[in-house]
């Protein structure tokens, strides 16, 4: 019997491996190579590997860094145009520090990040973190060249960069990129509120089902989102900052006409009024929050009672909510009787419940 060998597997076999060794996208610490990578080294052992490869190796591409970084990439990228059928996922994020001796990007930087996403057909995700002071560069150039990605169903954008909303018109879920949102540079104290410029923009995508956000939360912080998208039906309040009390926030999310799933930070920074808290997992009104006895993660253990009192909270403010997430884990699912009320919320722990799954 003959030595197993990697060329001597077949095709499906040679897939899921390089599906494996690619699973997750790698970012290159230099711009000299588009990519360097595991998978990479592996596929340039024999043609076969390279050519069931390459539809992994180029379905995830990130950018970081600086300017010139980012046309050193681009100009790769370019060397290589027949993979570009297969990207998915492209992260642009150069929201770097900027100083006194920087310079604003070049014609010629804006002109072959267009030509990338505008060559990118199947591009479905996309990250675009850019200094604020100098997204006008990129917004007047996408404007008078026309850009339409029709593909992209998920845009996440860093401040100012919210005029990537208007050349995806197909998008369904649109982030904030994390805690480098709230971030405050002294370049940009003359430019609008972030928050505001973004949901302005949320107007007009008429597709629109998740937004995620990451704020300090008051009353009109959610008045502004009511206004600009009334009928979102997914909305993740992240940041940790909750200024105003629990039933003063609610008192607005309740107007949102088709909420059905929201999601808030840990419930430590979340400020329950005057709202006594009530042991044991029975809330004052009887509803009884339990653990979904088919998932044994769960265990027999009671879910926080503290929680239990925000879902109910949340619960009898959004009338058509069907699922609240608190934290990174506890998930609750609202079951409700026809006529919309509510009989029980039943807990379990799902890890890694992000709405949106991004390199």
């Amino acid at each position: 019997m003959g030595c197993l060998t990697l060329e001597s597997l077949n095709h499906d076999v040679l897939h899921q491996i390089c599906l494996w060794v690619g699973e997750k996208p790698h970012h290159p610490k230099n711009g000299t190579d588009l990519i360097s990578s595991p998978l990479d080294s592996l596929s340039r052992t024999s043609q076969r590997l390279r050519d069931i490869s390459v539809a992994v190796l180029f379905r995830n591409i990130a950018i970081n860094g600086d300017w010139t970084l980012a046309i050193r990439r681009l100009e790769e990228i370019g060397k290589e145009s027949a993979v570009l059928t297969y990207v998915r996922t492209f992260k642009f994020n150069l929201d770097f520090l900027i100083d006194e001796n920087d310079q604003p990007p070049s014609e010629e930087l804006v002109y072959m990040l267009s030509t990338f996403l505008s060559s990118a057909k199947r591009l479905q995700k996309l990250w675009l973190a850019i200094p604020g002071i100098y997204t006008e560069a990129f917004a007047s150039h996408f404007r008078n060249v026309n850009l339409v990605l029709p593909d992209i169903k998920t845009l996440v954008v860093g401040p100012y960069c919210h005029f990537a909303v208007a050349v995806c018109p197909n998008v369904r879920t649109i982030s904030v990129n994390g805690h480098a949102w709230r971030k405050k540079r002294r370049f940009e104290i003359a430019l609008p509120n972030r928050c505001r410029t973004l949901l302005n923009a949320a107007r007009n995508a008429p597709k629109l089902v998740h937004l995620v956000l990451h704020e300090w939360y008051i009353v009109e912080t959610i008045e502004d989102i009511l206004e600009a998208v009334p009928g979102i039906g997914s909305l993740s309040l992240a940041g940790e900052q909750y200024e105003d009390k629990l039933p003063d926030l609610l008192t607005v999310m309740s107007r949102f006409t088709n909420l059905q799933y929201l999601a808030f930070d840990e419930a430590i920074y979340i400020k329950l009024g005057d709202q006594p808290t009530t042991p044991g997992g029975t809330l004052k009104s009887g509803l009884h929050c339990k653990p979904d006895r088919d998932l044994p993660e769960v265990g027999n253990q009671y879910i926080d009672p503290v929680y239990c009192q925000i879902a109910e909270m949340v619960t009898r403010s959004c009338r058509r909510l069907r699922v609240i997430r608190i934290g990174k884990s506890a998930t609750a699912e609202i079951k409700r009787h026809s006529d919309g009320c509510f009989v029980e919320v039943a807990w379990y722990f799902q890890q890694n419940n992000n709405m949106v799954h991004f390199p």
